[in-house]
């Protein structure tokens, strides 16, 4: 008896996921790994079981990104040979209610003096499948200038390029901590990212981390200042008062919260 119940409210679940997505955008996503590209190089991950057509475009938009980096290891190889290499990481700081976030991390060396790093971060929204739209959870202020740049292996990623966001990522870029050793090994990155305020603001990539309670926020720096690229999270409380919409706001909390 007790199967048959489970039986039925199972089912009775399920239906209420494919009537209703947004419901189904409410809870916590299971994001499973995939076996690796290549060794060191990691594939997308998949939302494991799908509950909706948005989480499977999701899933198949992942898929693709894999066929992007395969493409670029590939041209990488050409040009550097038998030294060649890319090695990349992949996080899913965000996996609900309603926005799955991915932290894509690359090193790669094609030749030259020296590698590259480089860090892309793409949010989705779980009732969609699609990337978010940063106009409609930012404030102006906030999102500033928006604009679609590629990453190192050709994936094109949203981007903020806003005077206010860089501020708030300034003001929490490595505090000082009166360890004199210390503050004084992270001055030259201080001067690094201050000097990019001096004209127009950086393009910086956004997103949610519910670890951490925040929005992400990191921006390409250039290649000898590359190790000075930190990520920095902004706190729910300090977007509220800023005026990010609450479909935002209300989702890191409840990220944070979950167990």
């Amino acid at each position: 008896m007790n199967q048959i119940l489970r039986l039925k409210l199972g089912a009775a679940t399920l239906l209420a996921l494919v009537a209703n997505p947004t419901w189904a955008a409410d809870r916590l996503v299971t994001v499973a790994a995939q076996p690796e590209l290549k060794p060191c190089l990691a594939a997308m991950p998949q939302i494991a079981a799908p509950a909706d057509d948005a989480e499977r475009r999701i899933n198949a938009a992942l898929k693709r990104l894999d066929g992007n980096v395969r493409k670029a290891a590939r041209s990488c190889q050409a040009d550097g040979g038998a030294n060649s290499s890319w090695t990349r990481t992949i996080r899913t700081p965000m996996r609900g209610p309603r926005f799955l976030s991915v932290e894509i991390s690359d090193d790669m060396f094609c030749g030259g003096a020296h590698p590259s790093t480089g860090l892309m971060a793409i949010m989705y929204d779980l009732t969609t499948g699609v990337p978010v739209d940063w106009t409609k959870l930012l404030p102006p202020a906030l999102t500033g200038k928006v604009a679609l740049v590629e990453g190192m292996d050709g994936t094109k990623m949203v981007t903020l390029a806003s005077k206010r966001l860089h501020a708030l990522y300034l003001e929490r870029y490595r505090p000082k901590t009166g360890a004199a050793k210390r503050d004084g090994d992270d001055d030259a990155c201080r001067t690094v990212v201050q000097d990019t305020s001096m004209g127009d603001p950086p393009a910086m990539m956004a997103w949610p981390d519910a670890k951490a309670g925040g929005l992400a926020v990191q921006y390409d720096l250039p290649h000898y200042a590359q190790a000075c690229a930190d990520t920095v999270v902004i706190p729910n409380a300090v977007l509220r008062r800023e005026g990010a919409q609450p479909v935002l706001t209300d989702a890191i909390e409840a990220a944070h919260a979950a167990p």
